[in-house]
């Protein structure tokens, strides 16, 4: 059996989600974001990181679920888009997940509707996780209003 991939698993709520460990550069810390005018309503801020500022994306607004209580115990999931760094804000990170390709299951449309950045369900134990393509996270539209905010 060879493993399809390797994943960060995370929670927002209740539910289980998982990155491509390949699109994961750290994890850190919630740190309070500079809120930027006029951003989308998922975008939390920016932060400075390493030489630069990471745009932060709370995945919890942006993937339609109730607001943080408490984002300082709140994680972000430093992960790269293209050429371009983001923070991902979720509740805890979880593990480093080996996943098989016959444990990945087609993600269902619910409603006639299928999230883009669903790539696919994973079945562990009694558990289904979410598989998230990073790149589809953001829309193309999203990306080019966050790089002209973040320019500025």
């Amino acid at each position: 059996m060879a493993i399809e991939l390797k994943a960060v698993s995370f929670n927002i709520d209740d539910e289980k989600f998982a990155i491509d460990i390949n699109h994961v550069d750290t994890i850190i810390e919630y740190q309070k974001a500079t809120k930027i005018p006029e951003a989308l309503d998922f975008v939390e801020g920016i932060v400075n990181f390493r030489d630069g500022v990471l745009p932060i994306i709370n995945l919890r607004i942006k993937f339609n679920y109730q607001p943080f209580e408490d984002k300082y115990k709140a994680k972000v999931l430093v992960v790269k888009m293209g050429d371009r760094k983001y923070g991902l804000l979720v509740d805890e990170v979880k593990e480093v997940m080996n996943i098989l390709q016959e444990q990945i299951e087609e993600a269902p449309a619910i409603g006639g509707v299928k999230a883009d950045y669903i790539s696919g369900i994973v079945k562990v134990d009694n558990d289904m996780i979410f598989l998230i393509d990073v790149e589809k996270i953001l829309s193309s539209e999203e990306k080019l209003e966050l790089e002209k905010i973040v320019k500025k």
